[in-house]
This record gives C-alpha cells, structure tokens and sequence, in this order.
C-alpha cells in the first residue's frame, strides 16, 4: 500500500522504506522519507481532522501537520514531517518559551470560522475517575506504599464538577505532540486526531502533567485569564488522570514506551503535589 501511494503521490519511491512509528488499535502511523503516513480505521474521523488541519494551518504561526494526501477510501492521511523532537523525550528543553506558542496554536483553534466539524467529548469526570481507578490497580505494584497512598487517596475523593463551557480543544496535548527545536522553542504540534470540543481543564491539565503547574497556567491565563479555583481544580484533575493513564500505557510496553515511563516518574511530585 505505501509503496502504491508513494508512487501515485510522487513523494516517494517504491524503494523508500517505511519506519513504524506508532501502532495502536485504530491507528498506525509511518515514516516514509521526510514524510508521515498515517492510517486508521475511522475514516469518518480522519476527514474531520483533515478539514480541521486545513484551517488550522492558516490561523496559527506555529507549524501543524498539513495534509498532502488524503485517501478516504484507504483511511490514509499523508503530511510532511514537522521539523524537532518530541518534548517528551526532552525535558530539559522545557521552559517559558513554550508558553506563547502554545496560547497562539489553542487561541487559533478556537478562533477558526466557521466552527470546525469536531465531534463533543462531554465524557463525564466521574467516568475519568472510574478509568484511573483501573490504571492504578494496573500500575499498583510499580508505585511504592508512599506514591501508591497519595493516588489513593485522590482516588476516594469525589470528581468535580464538569466546567460549564465547551471549547475546540486538541484534546491529547500531551508532551509527546509538541515538537521543540534544539533550543526548546516549539516547532510544531502534531497529532491532532483527538480534538473536540471539550472543557478547557483537558489540554491544560496535560500540559499541568508534563510541563508543570506554572507553565499551564500561564496558559490558561493567556486563553481565558487567570484560572479559578474550580478551574485549577479540574485541571489537577484531569493531570492526575492522565497521569495514571499514561503510566499504564507505558506499563503494557516497557522497552517501547521508556519514555512514557520516565516521563511519569519524572512529574509525579508536581502532579500529587499540586492542588
């Protein structure tokens, strides 16, 4: 298939090899040459998102995928590599640079008219916490008695309530979708097949996760102003879920998601921590 797409498209030779990527249970992504061939078995989703990518592209500055090949009839999206690395596997490169970047990517996406056609991710918090509460019995055994009381114990309280307001969010903004430079400045969020419209304590609690409480709520300050106590709240919440999700990600493939496993370890202070 990718050596008949590369022919057809003139991207790539029959002799170009493909790379792995990531493989998941509706998605599977390829590097072919200095580009991304991703393929998945929703393609109903995968036209929302070439049409969000599509304007997208002309609001923001900051470098999103843009698409060169869309098959629906194959489930295939084809975008050219962004330049960087993941600020997963960097975390010494994370820094207030990142902060007007990442306003300027979420402000556009709320700014594109018309509404892109995204889908509403209203997945109530108490459900979030029913799923963390399966992470954590996944993930037990690898945290100690201290971490594994302090989970716990976020775990017995009870979720807070859903914001009230539902914005264009890319909805997975995790470390691992934002490309940094050698130099730590962003040069690229990918991975845009999750956004919806959603509550905002979503982006920002991951960014609370893996960049730090200051940096999130730098932020959240530049979207919407200085963020609430409810608003912190949800945030901490949904960082802590997540937190929990990706540690049992990582779990289920040591030696192929060491970095999802670092990256937990890492963050665990600030993430239990801050309230």
């Amino acid at each position: 298939m990718l050596a008949d797409l590369g022919s057809r498209s003139g991207l790539w030779t029959d002799r170009t090899q493909p790379t792995t990527v990531a493989r998941g249970s509706e998605n599977t992504t390829f590097a072919v040459g200095g580009f991304i061939v991703r393929r998945t078995v929703d393609v109903d989703a995968l036209t929302r998102e070439v049409a969000l990518l599509e304007a997208l592209a002309g609001e923001t500055s900051i470098p999103v995928p843009v698409p060169l090949v869309h098959r629906s009839d194959l489930g295939v999206l084809v975008y050219r590599a962004l330049g960087g690395e993941p600020l997963l596997g960097r975390p010494d490169l994370i820094g207030p640079a990142v902060e007007g970047p990442l306003v300027d990517v979420l402000g556009a996406l709320r700014r594109i008219r018309p509404d892109p056609p995204l889908v509403v991710d209203d997945h109530p918090n108490d459900a979030w916490l029913a799923g963390a509460r399966q992470d954590f019995e996944t993930a037990r055994s690898h945290l100690g008695p201290e971490r594994a009381a302090a989970v716990a114990q976020f775990l017995d309280q009870p979720p807070p309530p859903a914001g009230p307001v539902l914005v264009p969010q890319h909805n997975d903004l995790g470390a691992e979708h934002i490309l940094v430079d050698d130099r730590g400045r962003v040069s690229g969020v990918i991975d845009w097949s999750d956004a919806a419209r959603t509550e905002p304590a979503r982006d920002i609690g991951r960014l609370l996760r893996d960049l730090g409480p200051a940096i999130a709520l730098a932020v959240a300050a530049g979207l919407d102003g200085q963020s609430t106590a409810e608003e912190r709240l949800r945030m901490t919440f949904h960082a802590r879920c997540t937190w929990l999700e990706d540690l049992a990600y990582g779990l289920a493939d040591p030696a192929g998601r060491s970095a999802y496993l670092a990256n937990a370890e890492r963050v665990f202070g600030h993430v239990f921590g801050h309230a």
